[in-house]
């Protein structure tokens, strides 16, 4: 169990941090690009130091945050991202994490379909030619994370601009940079308010591809969408797992029986339960449908 936090910098410490997590129950977290890592360079003085603070307390840096918007429309932008993502990768590979979280990236938001209720190719959808940038943009970059075995995850949010958000796009941009070093990231939140239900349904479907799982809840409230519709401000509300409508039994099923074996990273957006104690919510919530650990070695 992980869950995902920016130690170092403006934030708390990383013993601290590390403590706490170990405290509530917590294996390992997740650290952003922002804080203790930084978002270029790593002197490996520094990621010695950031590992055996972590072991000292009995826990491991399951992945690291990247967000890098390698799609922007200004060019200059968009190198500094594939900068800072290249950085990340050969931060996890120095530190011997697994995984680097991004994502995809959009110039246009969330529009990249152009008008809502029009046809494919209409004079906004630009979906195709987006397709074929992050192919040119992010092609590379793959090839140099599975030169260091480090995999990347693509974050499916899509209100932060971001193409790779429902299955039609995962599987654009799968094909578009076929490798086994570039897969998604389960936060199915996103899935119950834009109505890519049943959540396990899209689990499912991308078996295989699934290489971390930055997991939380998300609310519908329904008198609020009959009285706003879908464009309204208040409808939806993200929360911990455990204060939505997902069913975590059936979805960290769907989970495992496609192949994931990694951790579940809780992530915390929920404005009734803020910080820390959203976090040990979560964790104990989820912890409930996680097989027991044996007490005993396997043989």
């Amino acid at each position: 169990m992980s869950f995902s936090t920016q130690a170092g910098g403006q934030a708390w410490a990383l013993r601290e941090c590390a403590r706490w997590a170990k405290a509530n129950g917590f294996d390992a977290v997740r650290l952003s690009n922002q804080g203790v890592i930084p978002p270029e360079g790593c002197p490996a003085d520094s990621g010695a130091e950031i590992l055996d603070t972590l072991r000292s307390e009995g826990v491991t840096l399951a992945a690291i945050t990247a967000h890098s918007n390698l799609l922007d429309e200004n060019a200059g932008q968009a190198d500094a991202a594939e900068r800072r993502l290249r950085s990340a990768i050969e931060n996890a590979s120095r530190l011997h994490v697994p995984v680097v979280v991004t994502h995809a990236g959009s110039p246009v938001g969330w529009h990249f379909y152009g008008q809502f209720s029009s046809p494919p190719g209409n004079p906004g959808d630009r979906s195709a030619e987006l397709v074929r940038r992050f192919r040119d943009r992010f092609g590379p970059v793959v090839s140099f994370a599975a030169d260091r075995g480090v995999r990347i995850a693509l974050d499916v949010a899509v209100r932060m601009g971001n193409i790779a958000c429902n299955p039609e796009m995962w599987e654009r941009i799968l094909d578009a940079v076929p490798s086994d070093a570039l897969g998604l990231s389960c936060d199915p939140s996103h899935w119950v308010w834009m109505g890519i239900l049943p959540a396990e349904d899209a689990v499912r479907l991308f078996a295989g591809k699934w290489y971390y799982a930055d997991v939380k809840d998300c609310e519908v409230i329904e008198h609020m969408r009959f009285r706003q519709g879908i464009i309204g401000n208040w409808w939806w509300q993200y929360r911990v797992p455990g204060r939505g409508q997902l069913n975590w039994g059936t979805l960290i099923g769907a989970l495992t029986e496609s192949g994931y074996d990694y951790v579940l990273c809780v992530e915390n957006e929920d404005r009734g339960l803020p910080g820390l104690p959203g976090f040990a919510y979560g964790g104990r919530y989820l912890r409930q449908f996680l097989p027991p650990r044996s007490p005993y070695p396997c043989s």
